[in-house]
């Protein structure tokens, strides 16, 4: 014993020291330390954790409960597995964003589809967190296998499309069925594409249905708490009916009700998946369909309870009716300490930011490129601006509510960075060929226009060799017959290389295409004849398909330019009414902002529908076109959320005024109200000599009551 106390001596105090009771935080870190495999989230706080925690944490709810019950959890998870969980989340968002391409209009709805699952992944978890999330081993293994389905997504996602087998066959934009027509290099590549697509079609379908089936298991928990658990004594359970199923909230049972129907369509589309039915149009129409089913039927299982509720509570009021309804919270939900407004700006945050990310990386290739015009560096404002303006609106309104996202943007400005860029490099070619007297110097056969620096200079910028290019020129003007035919041949030559300057730029923004057909003799004289449909000449046409999918965003960029101040105004407006006029005039003018833009939709109003026509009919093109050949798409959209910002500066500065108004003359109301208590009361006390004495008699004795009760008998 002694031995013992004597090594004690030789240590450190805080060696040998017992946890100090007296340091509440000190005791709480500990409690939570020690984790079960399983809490009940349906027991009420300790008194000493509701003491020490501050009044303006407390729930607005739970302040107005009685005292025998409290709502928030007694064992609160820890808040750094939510963190991993949304980064894990904005990884697989990442990745869906950076290999997403936008080609074709059908790209843009399969990237949409993506997003939205995702988004519900996320959001139907942080709902769970926000009433159930305890500090227990299953929610931090449940959480951490979420996460690492999310990296099986983010994993797979790259060249997977939702259409693929419906309208499109992998690597390819239409619907080969027949292989026979292909030819073997044709047939390896879509042998290689049907091999990526089929692993991360099952590797997609496996992780959403492992994912829902997790999801499942932490709702059937809440469930047996709510019915079965220890806690159920100790919260003051009020029954909802007869049997004992009825203590489950029913907000629970809706859930529940989703995630089983949602689990058995997951798990079918799976199953799909896993089977040659699944690479059949029928299979892969079935299985979208088995997806989107699920996913909605969830999004409707929670959303069925607290609209019922709603619903019921403004019946009563025109009713006036006394009885409560059964939706009302007879048995709420138990509250953790997750702030859903906190997660959602963080999402938001973190969906912007990609968004600048993805614009950073192609402002970075396309500064990079040759023959960047003032077009462009317009549509960079343009663009950091609208980023900027949408990021203000959505945190500094009355109220955060929606997730904008930059995707159509950033599309756009690749569009019109790109018809910047080609078109100032075809004219800059045009214009250094006569400049240089090409035509004059290959006639006198001037063997210094082989090393021509002005010339190798500009196709080094984009990436060719002037020496290679020069011996198929020369070769071609010295095989003509005459001076006529020379100068078609190099007008050909001419359109083949500047296509070969359109494929590198093209490529530059990772959007490859193959471009087997050129150019040629045609296209060349064609070119001179102002009657000329410019879209029937085979080098437009080849544009026309690298840019078609751009030219149909370009169409309806503006609805989604309007979607946003729309959005924002409504969930406005859902979240809480407005209170004063300032918030109505915030919001009145974004779904005006909104409405503005999507009237410009009209634009695609023309009698031709191309981008590339005649040159005498070109002022007849649909408005859309006449817009976008101006470089005037992004600059309208940051010109309309400019005025917005500017309008909604202007109204915080008067609502701040008015406010300050209303409280001074509050304040005054108040004093004059005091002023004439203290007036009136003073007065009072000033009447009371004047006021008549009443004299003072004994009380009746009840001999005279008894006789005055006789006498009136």
């Amino acid at each position: 014993m002694s031995n013992d106390s004597k090594r004690d001596s030789k240590l450190p105090a805080y060696f040998t020291k017992d946890p100090d009771v007296t340091e509440p935080e000190l005791v709480a870190k500990r409690r939570e330390q020690w984790r079960h495999f399983s809490r009940d989230p349906y027991k009420p706080a300790r008194e000493d954790e509701k003491s020490s925690q501050p009044a303006a944490q407390v729930p607005e709810a739970q302040k107005q409960e009685p005292k025998g019950y409290s709502r928030l959890l007694k064992h609160p998870g820890s808040g750094w597995t939510l963190l991993f969980y949304d980064l894990a989340w904005t990884a697989t968002f990442a990745t869906l964003a950076q290999n997403g391409s936008f080609i074709e209009p059908l790209d843009a709805l399969s990237y949409f589809g993506f997003f939205a699952a995702m988004m519900w992944l996320w959001a139907s978890q942080t709902l769970y967190s926000v009433h159930f999330y305890t500090n227990d081993w299953f929610h931090l293994t449940s959480i951490f296998l979420q996460m690492i389905l999310f990296g099986l997504l983010a994993a797979t996602t790259k060249g997977y499309h939702l259409t693929n087998y419906i309208s499109r066959s992998p690597g390819s934009t239409t619907l080969n069925s027949n292989s026979d027509e292909l030819s073997d290099a044709d047939e390896l590549q879509r042998f290689n594409a049907e091999k990526t697509d089929q692993f991360s079609a099952r590797a997609m379908a496996t992780a959403f249905a492992l994912t829902r089936f997790l999801h499942l298991l932490q709702y059937l928990r809440a469930c047996y708490y709510a019915g079965w658990g220890k806690g159920v004594k100790t919260r003051g359970h009020v029954p909802r009916g007869r049997f004992r199923l009825t203590r489950v909230p029913a907000q629970i049972d809706s859930i529940l009700v989703g995630l089983i129907f949602s689990n058995m369509m997951l798990f079918a589309a799976m199953g799909i998946m896993f089977s040659a039915f699944g690479t059949t149009v029928t299979g892969a129409s079935v299985r979208l369909g088995l997806w989107i089913g699920g996913f909605l039927l969830e999004v409707i299982s929670h959303l069925w309870f607290p609209v019922v509720r709603q619903i019921a509570r403004h019946r009563r009021k025109n009713k006036d009716l006394k009885t409560a309804h059964w939706t009302e919270d007879v048995n709420p939900l138990p509250v953790a300490k997750v702030d859903l407004r906190e997660r959602l700006d963080t999402i938001t945050t973190i969906i912007l930011g990609e968004g600048i990310n993805g614009f950073a990386g192609t402002l970075t290739s396309i500064l990079t490129a040759a023959g960047v015009g003032k077009a462009v560096l317009v549509n960079v404002a343009s663009t950091a601006f609208t980023i900027w303006f949408i990021a203000y609106m959505y945190f500094e309104g009355p109220k955060s509510g929606s997730n904008p996202e930059g995707e159509g943007i950033k599309n756009q400005f690749l569009l019109t960075s790109f018809l910047s860029t080609i078109n100032k490099s075809l004219e800059g070619f045009r214009q250094l060929l006569g400049d240089q007297d090409v035509v004059q110097r290959l006639q006198s056969s001037d063997t210094t226009l082989e090393s021509d620096t002005a010339i190798k200079n500009f196709l080094f910028a984009r990436n060719m060799i002037w020496r290679q290019q020069y011996q198929e020129l020369y070769n071609l003007f010295r095989n003509a017959p005459n001076i006529t035919e020379s100068l078609d041949q190099m007008n050909a030559w001419r359109m083949r290389l500047s296509m070969r300057m359109v494929s590198n730029t093209y490529e530059a923004r990772n959007c490859v295409i193959d471009l087997c057909n050129e150019a040629d003799i045609v296209d060349a004289k064609l070119a001179t004849d102002l009657n000329v449909d410019l879209g029937e000449m085979q080098y437009y046409k080849i544009l026309t398909e690298l840019l078609n999918g751009s030219f149909e965003g370009a169409r309806y960029i503006l609805a989604f330019a309007a979607l946003i101040p729309v959005c924002l105004g409504i969930q406005c407006i859902i979240h809480s009414l407005p209170r004063d006029r300032y918030q109505w005039a915030v919001i009145t003018s974004r779904l005006v902002l909104g409405l503005i833009l999507a009237l410009l939709l009209f634009l695609n109003l023309g009698k031709y529908q191309e981008f590339y026509v005649s040159r005498l009919v070109a002022n007849q093109r649909a408005g859309v076109f006449l817009w976008l050949e101006a470089f005037w798409v992004l600059p309208t959209i940051a010109i309309g959320y400019a005025v917005q910002f500017l309008l909604e500066i202007i109204l915080a500065y008067f609502a701040k005024k008015a406010t300050e108004r209303a409280d001074i003359q509050a304040k005054a109301e108040a004093g004059v109200r005091t002023s004439a208590m203290v007036i009136g009361g003073g007065e009072i006390l000033n009447q009371l000599p004047s006021l008549p004495r009443v004299p003072h008699t004994d009380p009746p004795s009840s001999e005279q009551g008894n006789r005055r009760s006789a006498g009136t008998d």
